[in-house]
Parts: C-alpha cells; sequence; structure tokens
C-alpha cells in the first residue's frame, strides 16, 4: 500500500495552535495514513499529506507560518469523489471528523478519527463497483502450507480455507481481492508473496504486525467477535492457518473501522474439491471476465450470461463463474430452478422486475453493520423487503421444490419492512444530521417541534387575537426582531390597560412593548424547534439502525436468496432467447455436445455462427487433434467446448442442443501467446511453463484445451515436444483433451495410439480461392492454408507470388538432396535439427569414424558390433 508522507512530528519552530495540536495527536496515530482533518465545512491536510495530496488530486498547495505550515483542503460535501481518487491510487485515508459541536465547545472543538478507509475495506456506494464484490483477504504462510482467508466487508462474506503455496494464487486470481494482508516480520522478511501479488494481481498489499497472526491472537480475537466460547461456536474444531489468517483480518477491520461489524458471517470454509478448479492461465484464455485484446468486460462469457437485474445477482454471477461446482446434486438444483422459471413466463417476467426494484440489500445491511447508513439506506431497505411478500407468493406458485425453498428463506420479515417504511418519509435525505427523515405520527414530540416551524404564523395570529380580545386593545400585535426576540407591542393610549402578567420589556416613543409568560416558552421554542427536531431525528434515526442490528442474519438469509433467484431467472430467460438446453451429468468421465454453439460468438455473430459437436471420453477416444486452416474456427472450437463444459458445471443451460459430461475437476488451457518480457519471459518460455503445469496436475477427469504448442520454438523442437505432449496426455493421463495444431506430423499420432483421433475444419477450393466452412469434420486436414490468409491480410501480391514459388519448391523436393540455394539452407538446418534427436544409423557411422583401430583389439571390436547390431535392431547371436 502508498503510505502518507514521513511527517509524524510538528517542526519545532513553528508555534502550535490548539487544534493543530490535536491534529498531531491524531497524525501519530494514523502515520502511515493520509489524514482528512475536518474544520468547518473543509477537510484539511497538512504539511506532506498536503503536498501528496495536491500532487494526486489536483488541489490547490497553500502555506502559513511563513510557508513552514503547507496545507491543502476539500470541501465536506466533496468527500466521496476525492476519497475515490485517494484509495484508487493505493493511499490509505484516515478521516477526523467533528465529534462535538462548535457552539457547544469550550475551546478547541473535539474531534476523533471515526474510520481508515483502505482499498479492501470500502463500504459506501460511490466507492464501490456495484457489480463486482471487494474483497480484503489475508496470507498466513508457513513453509508450503498456506492460509487463506477473505471477506468482503460491505457485504459481510467471510471464506477460509487452506492449500499450498502455488495453489494460494489460483484461489486470489479467481477472488481478485482488493488489498491483501500479510505478516510484517521486519525490513528482512518482507514476504516473497509480495511481488506476484502487486504485479499479477493488481492487488494493494498491507503489512500487518506479526502478532495479529499468532494461533492466541487470532483466537482471541475470532471468539471476542462472535461472542463465542470456543471455535466450536462457528463451526471449527481446531485453529489452523487459515483461521490465524481471519484473525487478522477481523483486527484490521476493527481498526481501520471503529465499528464492530455486526454484519460479518462467521468464517465459512471452502472445500477444495467442492468447485471446478480454474487456474488465472484459464481465467484469462476463456476470457471468462475480460477479452484478451482490450481487457473489456464487452466480448466476455460474464457479459453474454449476465442477464440479471440487481447488483446482488450480478456480483454472484461473477461469483458463480469464477467458481463451477462439482457437487452435481447442487448443479441440479440450479437446472431444477431455470426449469421451473423458464416453463412460467408471465411469472418469470413479474420476478424480474421486481428484483429490478430492489436496493442492494447485502451492501445496505453492510452499512448497517459498521453503524454507517443514511436515511435513504434504511428507506431502501424498508421497501425492498416489503416486495418480498409478492416475491414469495410468485415463487410458491411455481410448484418447484426448490423454488419453495427460495421463498421460505424470504420469510419472517414483513414486520420490519413495514416499521421501517411506516417511521421513514418516502424520500429520506442522504444526511442525517438535517432532519426530514421521519414522517408524521412517528413521535410525538417531533411532531410537535415540527407544527412549530410550520404552523408557528398561525399560532401568533391565534395569539394575538386572544391577547387583544382579553385586553380589549383592538391595536395589540405580536412582533419580533432580530435583538428583542417576540414581544407584544401596545400603543401609548392603551399601555394602561396592561394586564399586570405583562412584562415591560422595552419604552419606544409610541408605545410600549412586553412580553408573557406564554410568549416567551413559544419564542424558547420557535428558536430552538428546528435544531431540536434535528437533534431528535437523529436519536430516532440511531435508535431505528441499532434496532434493525438483530435482524441482520434474517435479511442476509433473504438478500442470499434473492441473489440466487436474480442469477437463475437471468439464465432461464437466456435459455428462452437464445435456445439453451439442459445438460446431462453422467459417472462416466465423457464429454457429449451436439450441435454446440460459443457462447459469446453465438450472440454477436447470430444466425452465421456455425454449430459444432464434440465427444471425448477418458478411457476411449479422450484426444481430439484438430487441424485445418488459420482464422478456419480451430481456436474458437477448442474454446467453445471448454465453455460450454464451465457453464454446465456453473448450473446454467448451455448453447447446444443437446450436451452430456461427466464433471470435470480443473479445466486447463494453454492458448494464445503473451510475452512476459518484464518478468524476463518469453513467449516460448511461458507456454513450456503453463504446459509443464498442465503435465505435472491434469488427472483423468481433467478437461485439456491446447492451442499450437511448440509453434514457439524451431518446427523440429516443436514437433518433438507437441508429440510427446500429446502421448502422455493420452497414454499417461488419459483425460479429455482437444489439441489444435499445424502440425501435421501430428497426425500420425491418430493411426498409432488408440485415444488419439483427428479432426479437422472443412475448408472448400473453388479456382484460387478458399472458402472456409467452419465445420469440424473427422480426419486430418491435407493443407494449412497459410498463403491464403496471408493474401486475406493484405501481404503484399509479389511477396505471396515468391512464397508459392518457394512452397511448389519445397513440397516438390524436400526429401531429395539439392543445390539450389533455399533447399540447401533447409536441408542444413534441418540437418542441425537432427543432430539434437541421432537416428540409430547415424550414432553408427559416426561411432565407426570416431574408433582408433590402432588401439581397438578383436573382442573389444566384436563388443562394438554387437553394440551397434542393437541399436539397428538386429539380432545378436554367440
Amino acid at each position: 500500500m502508498q503510505t502518507a508522507g514521513p511527517s509524524v512530528r510538528p517542526p519545532k519552530d513553528v508555534k502550535l495552535t490548539p487544534a493543530m495540536r490535536q491534529y498531531w495527536d491524531q497524525k501519530q496515530q494514523v502515520s502511515d495514513a493520509i489524514l482528512l482533518f475536518r474544520m468547518g465545512d473543509f477537510y484539511e491536510l497538512f504539511y506532506d499529506d498536503a503536498e501528496l495530496g495536491a500532487r494526486v488530486l489536483g488541489i490547490t498547495l497553500t502555506s502559513r507560518d511563513g510557508g513552514r505550515t503547507p496545507l491543502a483542503g476539500i470541501p465536506h460535501h466533496a468527500l466521496d469523489g476525492y476519497l475515490s481518487k485517494l484509495v484508487a491510487a493505493g493511499y490509505k485515508v484516515a478521516i477526523s471528523e467533528q465529534i462535538e459541536d462548535a457552539k457547544d465547545a469550550k475551546g478547541v472543538v473535539d474531534r476523533a478519527v471515526v474510520r481508515i478507509v483502505t482499498p479492501g475495506t470500502l463500504t459506501d456506494d460511490s466507492l464501490l463497483d456495484q457489480r463486482r464484490s471487494n474483497i480484503l483477504a489475508a496470507i498466513c504462510a508457513r513453509k508450503d502450507e498456506v492460509g487463506l482467508a477473505a471477506l468482503e466487508l460491505s457485504t459481510g462474506e467471510f471464506v477460509v480455507r487452506t492449500c499450498t503455496s502455488s495453489d494460494v494464487f489460483d484461489e486470489l486470481e479467481r477472488m481478485t481481492p482488493a488489498e491483501v494482508l500479510l505478516a510484517d516480520d521486519g525490513p528482512a522478511g518482507r514476504s516473497p508473496l509480495e511481488p506476484r501479488l502487486r504485479d499479477a494481481l493488481a492487488a494493494t498489499v498491507t503489512y500487518r504486525p506479526a502478532a495479529d497472526y499468532t494461533p492466541a491472537r487470532a483466537e482471541h480475537v475470532l471468539r471476542e467477535h462472535y461472542e463465542t466460547a470456543g471455535l466450536e461456536g462457528f463451526g471449527f474444531d481446531q485453529l489452523d492457518l487459515s483461521l490465524q489468517a481471519a484473525g487478522a483480518l477481523l483486527a484490521y477491520v476493527r481498526e481501520t473501522q471503529q465499528a464492530a461489524a455486526r454484519h460479518l458471517r462467521p468464517p465459512r470454509r471452502l472445500a477444495a474439491d467442492a468447485y471446478m478448479m480454474l487456474d488465472g492461465t484459464t481465467l484469462r484464455s476463456l476470457e471468462i471476465e475480460r477479452t484478451l485484446r482490450s481487457g473489456s468486460r464487452d466480448g466476455s462469457l460474464l457479459s453474454a450470461v449476465d442477464y440479471t437485474c440487481s447488483a446482488m445477482g450480478a456480483r454472484r454471477l461473477r461469483d458463480w463463474l469464477c467458481h463451477p461446482l462439482r457437487d452435481v446434486p447442487e448443479i441440479r438444483r440450479r437446472q431444477n430452478t431455470i426449469a421451473a422459471l423458464l416453463e412460467a413466463a408471465a411469472p418469470r417476467t413479474d420476478l424480474r422486475e421486481r428484483l429490478r426494484s430492489m436496493g442492494d440489500l447485502e451492501r445496505i445491511i453492510g452499512r448497517l453493520g459498521v453503524q454507517r447508513t443514511t436515511p435513504r439506506d434504511l428507506r431502501a431497505l424498508g421497501d425492498g423487503l416489503g416486495l418480498l411478500r409478492d416475491i414469495q407468493a410468485a415463487l410458491r406458485a411455481l410448484r418447484s421444490e426448490e423454488c419453495t425453498v427460495l421463498a421460505e428463506a424470504l420469510d419472517g420479515l414483513d414486520d420490519v419492512a413495514a416499521e421501517i417504511t411506516r417511521a421513514l418519509v418516502p424520500e429520506p435525505p442522504a444526511t442525517v444530521r438535517e432532519g426530514g427523515i421521519f414522517a408524521g405520527g412517528h413521535n410525538a414530540e417531533l411532531d410537535r417541534l415540527h407544527s412549530i416551524n410550520r404552523d408557528g404564523q398561525q399560532w401568533l395570529a391565534e395569539y394575538q387575537a386572544r391577547e387583544a380580545e382579553r385586553t380589549g386593545i383592538p391595536s395589540l400585535k405580536v412582533a419580533f426582531n432580530r435583538v428583542f426576540g417576540f414581544y407584544i407591542e401596545i400603543t401609548n393610549a392603551h399601555r394602561d390597560r396592561a394586564p399586570a402578567d405583562y412584562v415591560r420589556k422595552q419604552t419606544m416613543k409610541n408605545a410600549e412593548r412586553f412580553i408573557t409568560d406564554e410568549l416567551k416558552q413559544y419564542e424558547s421554542e420557535a428558536l430552538s424547534a428546528e435544531s431540536r427536531a434535528n437533534d431528535l431525528e437523529y436519536e430516532l434515526f440511531v435508535a431505528l439502525r441499532d434496532g434493525l442490528l438483530r435482524w441482520i442474519p434474517a435479511i442476509q438469509r433473504a438478500a442470499a436468496a434473492l441473489a440466487r433467484l436474480d442469477v437463475l431467472a437471468g439464465w432461464a430467460e437466456l435459455a428462452v432467447t437464445r435456445r439453451y438446453c439442459r445438460s446431462e451429468f453422467v459417472e462416466q468421465a465423457e464429454l457429449l455436445i451436439e450441435g454446440g454453439r460459443h457462447p459469446v460468438l453465438d450472440q454477436t455473430l447470430d444466425q452465421s455462427f456455425v454449430a459444432n459437436d464434440a465427444q471425448l471420453v477418458a478411457g476411449g477416444e479422450s484426444l481430439a487433434l484438430i487441424t485445418g486452416p488459420n482464422m478456419a474456427g480451430k481456436s474458437t472450437y477448442i474454446r467453445q467446448v471448454a465453455l460450454l463444459t464451465l457453464l454446465a458445471q456453473c448450473g446454467c443451460w448451455v448453447p447446444a442442443a443437446k450436451m452430456r459430461l461427466g464433471v470435470c475437476d480443473r479445466i486447463f488451457t494453454r492458448v494464445g501467446a503473451s510475452d512476459e518480457l518484464a518478468r524476463g519471459q518469453s513467449t516460448f518460455m511461458v507456454e513450456m511453463l503453463e504446459t509443464a503445469n498442465i503435465l505435472h496436475n491434469a488427472t483423468r477427469d481433467s478437461l485439456v484445451i491446447l492451442d499450437e504448442v511448440g509453434r514457439g520454438t524451431s518446427t523440429f523442437d516443436g514437433v518433438a515436444l507437441a508429440w510427446a505432449i500429446t502421448e502422455h496426455l493420452a497414454t499417461r493421463v488419459g483425460c479429455r483433451t482437444l489439441f489444435a495444431t499445424h502440425y501435421h506430423e501430428l497426425t500420425e499420432l491418430g493411426e498409432l495410439l488408440e485415444p488419439v483421433f483427428n479432426l479437422n475444419v472443412a475448408v472448400r477450393e473453388y479456382e484460387d480461392q478458399v472458402v472456409f466452412l467452419h465445420c469440424i469434420v473427422s480426419g486430418a486436414a491435407g493443407r494449412s492454408y497459410g498463403l491464403h490468409v496471408g493474401k486475406l491480410a493484405g501481404i503484399p501480391r509479389e511477396v505471396l507470388e515468391r512464397a508459392n514459388a518457394v512452397l511448389n519448391e519445397l513440397e516438390k523436393t524436400f526429401s531429395r538432396e539439392s543445390h539450389r540455394p533455399v533447399l540447401a539452407a533447409v536441408q542444413r538446418r534441418r540437418l542441425r535439427q537432427l543432430r539434437l534427436f541421432e537416428e540409430p544409423e547415424e550414432i553408427v557411422v559416426r561411432q565407426m569414424r570416431e574408433l582408433d583401430l590402432e588401439s581397438c583389439n578383436a573382442e573389444a571390436a566384436l563388443e562394438r558390433i554387437r553394440q551397434w547390431r542393437g541399436l539397428l535392431g538386429g539380432t545378436d547371436r554367440p
């Protein structure tokens, strides 16, 4: 994390005012944060913070004390915008508020740091992306074992898991945390994980005291927060590394929020075998969340299948796509819900409309938990909860077991919805100190104070009329000025008729002014009514807010059900709109797709997209070698199969006529070329690292897609590697594999190895033109049509003509000796390459040439001959 300037002590030659002494006391408490110090209508920054703030925020830097005190300021009403910029730049920001009314202060106004804002602890809507989770994670490592804990402060979700040091980054890439906490073991003990966290995840790294990670400290923090006697109180039988990381997270939240965070759920353990594993390479290669070319959400799988109506549903959808299931019963529950919603068009439309008008209940509850809800938040909460009864009725009418379960999760919140909507005005303000929050009838005293403001002129007119009648002075009038306040004025002609209870207040030339106890009481109330009403509304709001804390678990349960419903109702709409089918799951490790379509291109190309079939069976024909021209659709096809597998295991229906599969434990990908020169890794090195990961970790239940493996090196090295990789996956691993390649030599493996079979992308040749049919058919491709693709790309004609001549020359004479310059170079290159893999005949010839005949006796010569016969495949007879 970026840190604020180094100044934590005031300059010795500057005389400090009481307010500045207060500033320095607080700055020492939050030395690594930028301190925004509230002074009236501004948040002020001083010294190094001011210089940094001026640079990052583009605000004016000024100074006082002869330039020795740099300062800058931002208007209090513009805080969110400036805060967002500072956090986005990676800074921790401490906010100091005036916690005392200036008119009540005796001396300097009392101030306190009310919260510390960091990238992973955001709760305000203005600072958050509504459709993405904002994760704070912590890592506790011991040798190769790692404990990982992650929470989303804005919703209360809290998960933990243990894994190896190599797996932790795969999990973090799925979570995409905004901030990661590491233990600070001193300057020499900085974590080796930090560079990768910053580079690969773009996460803010924050070091915390190592003491926060100790077992004793972690257990104490967990038990204290959840008010349990032991770990069993929230479902754990022993303290492991993941709970030590969880303890460090809770300590950090407590420090930054200055509040209890009552909405945080007990940690939930992520079981490694519950979800399909997707590593970072696969997430990027399949363009799950962002496209490879532009990094945009448009064109990604997430964009194509996002039919959600609420922010809660959008966040749940993203989580599901990054964590496909291996639990077939849960997959079928999701499928069943989609089926029920799909068959009921009108109820589905009605449900989606209600979800669209639903507030973000999860994040409202998050702000409630840290005591930062606004009146507007609570009204949105009440209105949202008020929709639950109708949603329940619609779900129960579907007569589906899964929909009934969702309906039951919405039970028990009618009373709290009524309480909120009855208490608050329909459109309350965003702040809690300026009044206008509560509806009439909520509180009698508040109604009276409001009536004083609202009906003041009427009361004064009635009082004047009453007093004129009582005294018999028709000219008596009641008036007000800023110096004397309210008064009764009687002209000198009638001053002797003033009643005894009239107390003289001022003598004028032509009149006397009086006050009465009743008017004095009204004056006291009228002049303070607005301020007292605002104070009372604040007290009533805090009481209402605190009274809702006990409802947090029930509202969170309902919000989770609504998010699930939103995703599944959206997928039902998607299935109807795009003609998706329900996948069938079987025990055998097979994969059958009929009429499959790429979920993204199916929408962008619509009717012109060509559907294709796929069939892979572990233990049978498990590895398909796919050859064909560039641009014909090989890469699209293999990605399509992987994406349909992923969608199916999320419980989503798929763009196909039929799909049947056994559950995959992982999807591995090696596609595309991405130089990582900044890390000292070339295209080919990255390719080999990713391939090595597949060969080490793929199992019989995995799905592997490979695209052009080996192309980053010389032809013969590439063919050799691709050949060996294919053999290994087909015969040693036996997993379902799709391998797209231009190495036509590999197609011989379809004849040599039983699990391997050939597919190609069909083309049609007409005169000098080639038409790509984008249809996958059996057999190997005869040509690659590379020159045709070059023509389409705009390669100059003379270059293409020369390339065609060279190609004809190579095809005719490559296997024969030639003295032509081009072929001679090719042959020399071929011989150099073959030296890496010497044939037996070449070994024998070389050894004969190297043999020293003078020192070789008859017995040694006979032994050498036997060795050569063995190399050449001959039989050795004594």
